[in-house]
């Protein structure tokens, strides 16, 4: 499935009203419609919205860029996170 989340490290997790990504110009949560750790928006977007099948409108679908191109919502997806040891 690749990795999608490297791309992600060290950002601190935006919102609709916590701006933290590396644009100035595009607010990445409002554009997506969602929360996630944006870096220049994203390679993986698992809080994104489920298109079923292909779909146009990328920006705002479930994704995980190591498994699919934009344009395929994934159905499901899992995270599990475990402490640093």
């Amino acid at each position: 499935s690749g990795d999608s989340m490297t791309y992600h490290n060290k950002f601190k997790f935006s919102t609709k009203d916590k701006d933290h990504d590396n644009w100035r110009r595009v607010d990445c949560a409002k554009t997506h419609k969602d929360g996630w750790w944006y870096a220049s928006c994203h390679r993986s977007n698992r809080n994104g919205l489920y298109f079923n099948g292909t779909y146009t409108d990328s920006p705002r679908g479930l994704e995980w860029n190591g498994w699919s191109d934009n344009a395929v919502s994934l159905k499901f997806t899992e995270m599990k996170i475990r402490p640093l040891e």
